[in-house]
């Protein structure tokens, strides 16, 4: 940022030109923000008196409102975003809609154009799962392991505008862990498949 806005004020310029660094920087600094807020939660999250707010939320009804938050994403590479929850779960609904839609913006990112992003649950006696399921290139083997580190990247190359910096899935991580959960993830030529699992509560 500091080098780009130097290199134009070194000498006069169109109109065009500074509006196309202007341009260019707001997108950095999206990206820049995005990246703050979840480093100052990561921090927030780590906290032994970390509060969590757990209420009963209606799955299908929350899944609902993050369709309809991702419906433009969703529209413009032509992937339909079904919502197959049901059932109520006991959690945080701040974080769980932050760390769903993680998941969700990552599968309309990775995920093939023209295909459906799957939203599911299964609520047991023990455990409630919701998963978020793609289909699209498989992830590596060797990256599953190291997925939810801090500023991991499969492939820096496929940094997108609109991603978290390599923070949304260490931010899932922390929720799933201060829920006394956990989250998976499985990858193949089928699909890429990621579970959060919490335990049930009354």
């Amino acid at each position: 940022l500091m080098g780009q806005t130097e290199l134009a004020l070194r000498k006069p310029r169109s109109i065009d030109d500074y509006q196309t660094l202007l341009a260019s920087n707001v997108e950095e600094y999206q990206r820049l923000a995005r990246m703050i807020d979840n480093m100052l939660f990561l921090a927030r999250a780590e906290k032994p008196d970390a509060v969590l707010h757990r209420e009963p939320i209606a799955l299908h009804d929350a899944v609902a409102q993050l369709c309809d938050y991702f419906e433009g994403m969703a529209e413009e590479r032509g992937i339909t975003l079904l919502n197959e929850t049901d059932g109520t779960l006991v959690a945080d609904p701040q974080l769980l809609r932050r760390a769903l839609a993680n998941l969700i913006a990552n599968a309309l990112r990775y995920g093939n154009a023209d295909s459906p992003v799957r939203i599911k649950s299964k609520i047991t006696a023990n455990q409630a799962e919701i998963s978020v399921a793609n289909t699209g290139e498989p992830i590596n083997p060797e990256h599953l392991p190291r997925l939810f580190d801090r500023f991991y990247r499969c492939n820096p190359a496929r940094s997108q505008p609109g991603d978290s910096g390599g923070l949304g899935l260490a931010s899932v991580r922390s929720i799933m862990q201060m829920h006394g959960g956990s989250v998976h993830v499985h990858s193949d030529s089928a699909e890429t498949l990621f579970t959060l699992h919490f335990p049930v509560r009354d």
